[in-house]
C-alpha cells in the first residue's frame, strides 16, 4: 500500500483510536504476513506510527482524541485481560489522597504484572487474583476512558491487599461514604 493512502486511513480513525496492535494495522491496510511487517517498518520510518511496545503502535495526532493516550495504551497492552484503574491512580481520582500521580498510571489486571515506559508516562500493572464477578461489582464505567475505575472502598482495599503505602490517604474522605 502506498504511504499516502496508509496515512489517510490512519487519519480517518484518529479521533476514535490511536493505539494499534499489528493485527489492527493489518485489518486497516488489508495486509498480512511479511507484506504487513514491511508496511509497518515503512510507516515507522516515515513517522506515521511509532512503536510503543512489542506489537503495539501509536499514531501521533494533533487532533483531540477520544481517550487519554496512556489509558488507551494501557488497555491494549493487556488486551484480553480484565483491567481497571486502581491503587494510587484511583485514590487520586477519588480525592482520597492529595497527590496527583504525574506521568504514571496504576492499572490492576488479571494478567501479568509489569512496568511499561511510554512517551506518555509509565504504566504499572499490578496483578489481582480477584475474579471477574468481584471486579465488576467493585468498579465503575468512566466516561471517555477505555478502563473502568475502582470504587473508593475497593481502591483502599486494593492498597491494603497489595501492601502499598496508606500514609497519604485522607481518611475523612472515606468516612463521609459510610
Amino acid at each position: 500500500m502506498k504511504l499516502l493512502e496508509a496515512q489517510q486511513r490512519f487519519s480517518k480513525l484518529e479521533q476514535v483510536k490511536n493505539a494499534y496492535r499489528s493485527r489492527d494495522i493489518g485489518l486497516l491496510l488489508d495486509e498480512r504476513g511479511e507484506k504487513l511487517r514491511s508496511s509497518i517498518r515503512r510507516l515507522i520510518d516515515a513517522r506515521v506510527i511509532e512503536r510503543i511496545a512489542r506489537d503495539l503502535y501509536w499514531h501521533p495526532t494533533t487532533a483531540p482524541t477520544r481517550y487519554q493516550p496512556i489509558e488507551e495504551i494501557a488497555a491494549l497492552l493487556r488486551f484480553g485481560c480484565i483491567c481497571f484503574i486502581g491503587m494510587e491512580s484511583a485514590a487520586s481520582r477519588w480525592g482520597i489522597i492529595s497527590q496527583i500521580p504525574v506521568d504514571r498510571l496504576t492499572v490492576v489486571t488479571s494478567g501479568r504484572e509489569g512496568l511499561f515506559c511510554t512517551p506518555f508516562g509509565s504504566i504499572e500493572y499490578i496483578h489481582t487474583k480477584a475474579d471477574a464477578f468481584e471486579i465488576t461489582a467493585n468498579t465503575i464505567e468512566v466516561p471517555d476512558s477505555p478502563l473502568k475505575l475502582a470504587t473508593k472502598q475497593y481502591t483502599v482495599a486494593g492498597l491494603k491487599r497489595a501492601r502499598r503505602s496508606l500514609d497519604l490517604i485522607i481518611w475523612e474522605e472515606l468516612a463521609d461514604e459510610q
